[in-house]
């Protein structure tokens, strides 16, 4: 319209002629005479009628394009198209939809075959066809407080101690309040499947009235035509939590749209500034402190309390572990799934009882637990120094070169490397007498510290077994050693301290 008034402008105030004007505005010859022309008629029209000629002026130009050939999409590319479009639907019906063909791959395919056409050739095409199918109408729901919770998996890749991982979050979202929660695993399998149910209901105080799923292989076991079967472990929870469940029609994620946007937003807001972390329980310890801010939001915390209200009651978590019978080797380990894990020496050759957790193991021999470990999911040894002290006990030359001292506490490594490289056995017995009494590597390590603190000039077993004594409360034994006078000289200077305190206490009171 601007360009048709300045042509007319030009013409009728300036004079010019329409090769001048056709020069000056970058317009053909033709288009300039065809539109003085249109303006020339419509004068005569319109009887000098200046609000009709106006009009005229400002209506757009009108081209025939239904007519227009097209120069590059041919019969023979449009037929390439609409092959590759069918070929997507079946992928789509038949499971295989994250391979179907995007545009730039069927421009590929066409540059590919020599036609000479243009990717926003192909993608108006594809998209005209697209305008012409029936668009699915959806309809918007209401929930009832506490009614109906989603559940779905999401993968996050973090870097745990040093190692990028790929990690699996289990989410949950009440539909009435939109309340997330999260939880990571190492795989999405049966246990933590179950074990994220019940961190969730322990978290919410309550469970949902029903849980709605898609087709993941945990919750539903086999398909038989429209009927859905679940899996054992889903009929064990809502029978011992009471909930129902239900199952999403196949490639519908639109009829959970809760869990589907909830796992976008706990892995946006909680890993997209941080994703390294030193073990995978600071990392879903982060994870939570992002759903418990996200859950205290106005927007959110009012309707979220009507619904935590309105949930069925809750009493105890399932017990979510798997349970075997496993022998012990001679290395004094169990193994599962290629990985070894250390038990006390005494077991050898016996059969325990292991609780397998998603993430932790748990061991036991007649009811009673000798060792737990922290499941790993790689082939490792995971092994407790304690675990070997009556074997070493017999063989004090092995502990130098052992995994097991390697896998110990930095602090007790550097005790025993420090003062005990020479005399294996002494620091052997020294953990012996720490295990009885129930006393940490640390204070062990500390007890060495205050040793050399006080003057000593080599640091023993002695020394340290006399100040743990006294923190024991109990009369040190007398050592046949060669530093026999210097450790009885110590010892009586520890309880003289040990008297002067407890005076001084009593003093006080």
């Amino acid at each position: 319209m601007k360009d048709k008034s300045e042509i007319i402008r030009l013409r009728n105030y300036e004079g010019l002629s329409e090769r001048e004007i056709s020069r000056r505005l970058g317009f053909s010859r033709i288009t300039v005479h065809r539109i003085l022309d249109e303006y020339t008629i419509a004068l005569k029209e319109q009887e000098g009628d200046k609000s009709r000629i106006e009009a005229y002026i400002l209506t757009p130009p009108i081209y025939k394009t239904e007519n227009r050939p097209k120069r590059r999409l041919t019969e023979n590319i449009i037929r390439i198209i609409d092959h590759c479009l069918e070929e997507n639907e079946i992928k789509k019906r038949s499971g295989r939809h994250k391979q179907r063909m995007f545009k730039q791959d069927i421009h590929e395919l066409l540059v590919e075959k020599g036609y000479d056409i243009s990717y926003s050739t192909v993608c108006g095409y594809i998209s005209n066809q697209s305008s012409q199918k029936e668009k699915e109408s959806f309809i918007k729901q209401g929930y009832i407080p506490g009614e109906k919770a989603e559940f779905d998996w999401g993968e996050v890749k973090l870097c745990i101690a040093g190692r990028w991982q790929k990690l699996y979050m289990s989410a949950f979202a009440l539909c009435s309040s939109n309340g997330r929660w999260g939880d990571l695993f190492h795989r999405q399998d049966t246990l933590a499947f179950m074990e994220s149910h019940a961190n969730y209901f322990e978290e919410c105080k309550g469970v949902p009235h029903e849980v709605v799923y898609d087709n993941m292989r945990v919750a539903v076991a086999s398909f038989a035509g429209n009927e859905k079967e679940p899996t054992q472990a889903l009929l064990r929870m809502t029978a011992f939590y009471g909930f129902k469940y239900r199952f999403c029609n196949v490639r519908r994620g639109n009829e959970k749209g809760h869990v589907e946007r909830t796992v976008e937003v706990l892995r946006r807001k909680a890993f997209c500034l941080k994703d390294t972390f030193d073990t995978i329980e600071q990392a879903t310890e982060h994870l939570h402190q992002t759903c418990r801010k996200l859950n205290a939001s106005e927007d959110i915390r009012p309707k979220l309390e009507e619904d935590l209200r309105s949930l069925l009651p809750y009493t105890t978590p399932m017990g979510c572990f798997e349970r075997r019978e496993l022998k012990v080797d001679k290395w004094s380990t169990i193994t599962l799934n290629t990985s070894h894990y250390s038990v006390p020496d005494t077991l050898v050759g016996r059969m325990v009882e292991v609780k397998i957790f998603s993430e932790k193991l748990l061991i036991y021999m007649n009811n009673a637990p000798v060792a737990e470990h922290e499941r790993s999911y790689y082939s490792t040894w995971s092994l407790n120094l304690n675990h070997y002290l009556q074997t070493l006990k017999r063989k004090p030359g092995a502990l130098s070169g052992s995994v097991a001292l390697s896998q110990a506490p930095e602090s007790i490594k550097e005790l025993y490397y420090k003062y005990f490289t020479d005399n294996g056995k002494s620091f052997v017995d020294l953990l012996i007498f720490a295990k009885e009494h129930a006393i940490s590597y640390d204070e062990i390590a500390l007890a060495g510290k205050e040793a050399e603190q006080s003057g000593i000039k080599t640091v023993t077993a002695a020394h340290i077994t006399t100040l743990l004594y006294n923190r024991l409360n109990q009369t040190p034994p007398l050592y046949k050693h060669e530093q026999k006078d210097e450790i009885e000289d110590f010892a009586i200077k520890q309880l003289s301290m040990w008297s002067m305190m407890m005076n001084n206490n009593s003093k006080i009171v």
